[in-house]
């Protein structure tokens, strides 16, 4: 039974088919050992005026790197790099029997590199690494991907909370548009993305507790009405009593006029409140939809559902970033207005626990 040979490093030996991976943990071993700078040939050669101790620690860090590469691949490799004892030569030598050079395996690399997507289980920061560290492999192989194609395909396959940004991010200048920039507005955006729903999380779990709290409260007092108590606030719960009707009398509605029950339990008064509630939510609704803009120009409308918001005055941007000249569709979905910039505006908006002082993300500038 073939075994796979065991490897003195955290990483297995080279054998043939994991080049590209054990070029990357060799390469860190050899930094890490002071060996690196021989491959890469910035290691000077060790002056005649060296002293004896410094002569003896050059040779000793040559012969390592050598010793390093040669105890990291399988031993079937090793007559290919048995004939020297120079690190650098060894390292060349193995890099012109293993490194994927031809048009066959140029294509699969192509193919990966604009397959890959977004696992929802790692980090944004680590999907851009995984984009970068395929675009290497194709450069290596000989061929250089465009700066353009490499934005693109960062954005090209993220989950639907990105797709705000994602919008933003088409409206940038050529020049700005790099996957740099990209990069980094997307870790950025992935950092907004989970403070929120940490927040919304912490919303929940509240919400769930004074909903049970209320739920309860609901239920005991259900409980006394049912059983004919009086709730009197200024009394304690124990000292509720039922109501005695006299011989031949009981409960009256004012509703119906009739007695045995009051308007509070009737069923009919209920029905119809619950229609008149209905019908005033719906129109306030209406309302709410049909006057969705604020036509008064020292009013700023701030709508929580709104894909986006829009600004004319450009001396309220705390952050501001032109944008090449665009048009973008109003809640109308008829009417277009030109888009010249986006960036963040500060307010202070007045709250139950007085001014609060909130900032409003992603704004377009419309100067007409």
């Amino acid at each position: 039974m073939n075994t796979a040979e065991s490897s003195p490093f955290a990483f297995p030996k080279l054998d043939g088919s994991n080049y590209t991976s054990w070029k990357e943990d060799m390469k860190v071993v050899l930094m890490d050992r002071g060996c690196w700078s021989f491959i890469i040939g910035e290691d000077k050669l060790c002056p005649e005026q060296a002293t004896a101790k410094e002569k003896f620690e050059y040779d000793w860090r040559k012969q390592r790197c050598y010793t390093t590469i040669y105890q990291g691949i399988e031993r079937k490799f090793l007559p290919l790099i048995r004939h020297t004892a120079d690190g650098k030569e060894a390292w060349n030598i193995l890099k012109s029997n293993f490194e994927p050079t031809s048009k066959a395996r140029l294509k699969v690399l192509i193919d990966e590199f604009f397959e890959l997507k977004f696992n929802p289980e790692e980090t944004i920061g680590i999907f851009c690494k995984r984009v970068d560290e395929n675009k290497t492999q194709v450069k290596e192989a000989g061929f250089e991907i465009p700066e353009l194609l490499i934005a693109l395909q960062l954005i090209r396959r993220l989950p639907a909370e990105y797709d705000h940004l994602v919008q933003t991010l088409y409206r940038l200048k050529d020049e700005e548009f790099n996957h740099r920039e990209v990069e980094k507005q997307l870790v950025n955006e992935a950092g907004r993305i989970q403070l929120k729903q940490k927040d919304l999380n912490l919303d929940y779990t509240e919400n769930a507790y004074t909903a049970r709290s209320f739920r309860q409260q609901e239920t005991r007092k259900k409980s006394f009405e049912r059983s004919g108590a009086v709730l009197d606030p200024s009394r304690n719960p124990g000292q509720y009593r039922k109501i005695s009707y006299p011989k031949g009398m009981g409960p009256f509605c004012d509703f119906c006029s009739r007695k045995g029950h009051t308007a509070s339990k009737y069923y009919k008064k209920r029905n119809k409140e619950k229609k008149q509630a209905f019908a005033s939510e719906t129109s306030f609704c209406g309302a709410n939809q049909a006057f969705g803009v604020s036509k008064d120009w020292d009013q700023f409308l701030i709508d929580i559902a709104a894909t986006s918001h829009f600004c004319y005055e450009r001396d309220w941007f705390k952050k501001f970033k032109e944008l090449t000249t665009t048009k973008a569709l109003l809640a109308d979905k008829k009417s277009t207005c030109e888009v010249k910039g986006i960036g963040d505006i500060d307010f202070v908006v007045k709250d139950i626990k007085g001014n609060v002082k909130i900032t409003l993300k992603d704004v377009f500038y419309t100067p007409n």
